[in-house]
């Protein structure tokens, strides 16, 4: 093999993964719910396939979240998180889910998960509003800019609790991500409670660095 060749495969990245939990099976990997306790797998139906259901999330903005430790959540930096998705279908709702992007939002927990008081997020809205009954299932996808040491653009943070840090700290919750979360809506605004009907499926990250530690794809 010729020196050139040699150089060739030792400046190769190392190829960038992609994980995506189905629901087939059973499984459910991060612990993916609605926040009720009363979602269930359904074994079609889904984006193909399987899927989360969940027949009424009685709230004023269904937050989509993980519940469990997984490759979702802790050190996103070193893991190379590059990107966060999720496919949702609407299939009813008792007033109007009109006008509500879907919001993106890594949730700290201060290292302190029996206190939520001090809890914050940092969160990215992104351009598509949730979707409407009839539209069926739609794809979101978030870039998660985890390499950057400061809060990127576009990305705000939000409080949860009374003992929330003053200045929350991009670096922080990148590098341990206690979950992950989707909010229909801004995050800053509050809506009428009402009873939804809402699918969940493919939750997904991609990840993976090159071998000089930018990120997959930069």
């Amino acid at each position: 093999m010729t020196l050139s060749l040699l150089l060739a495969f030792a400046a190769a990245p190392a190829l960038a993964e992609t994980f995506t939990e189905t629901f087939d099976g059973g499984s459910n990997v991060g612990g993916w719910t609605f926040g009720t306790g009363n979602e269930v797998i359904e074994s079609s139906g889904g984006n193909p396939g399987a899927f989360l259901h969940d027949s009424f999330v009685d709230t004023f903005a269904p937050q989509p979240r993980t519940s469990q430790l997984s490759i979702f959540t802790g050190d996103l930096r070193q893991l190379g998180a590059s990107r966060i998705g999720i496919d949702l279908i609407t299939f009813s709702v008792d007033f109007s889910a009109e006008g509500r992007p879907l919001t993106l939002m890594l949730v700290s927990d201060q290292g302190t998960p029996s206190n939520f008081d001090d809890d914050w997020a940092a969160y990215l809205m992104g351009p598509t509003n949730v979707p409407l009954p009839g539209e069926g299932w739609i794809a979101y996808s978030f870039d998660v800019p985890s390499q950057e040491t400061s809060l990127p653009a576009g990305w705000a943070t939000l409080p949860f609790g009374p003992s929330s840090p003053p200045e929350p700290d991009w670096n922080q919750v990148i590098t341990n991500v206690a979950e992950v979360r989707f909010f229909y809506g801004d995050p800053t605004m509050f809506f009428i409670f009402q009873g939804w009907n809402l699918g969940l499926d493919n939750p997904t990250i991609s990840y993976g660095l090159f071998d000089d530690g930018f990120e997959s794809g930069d």
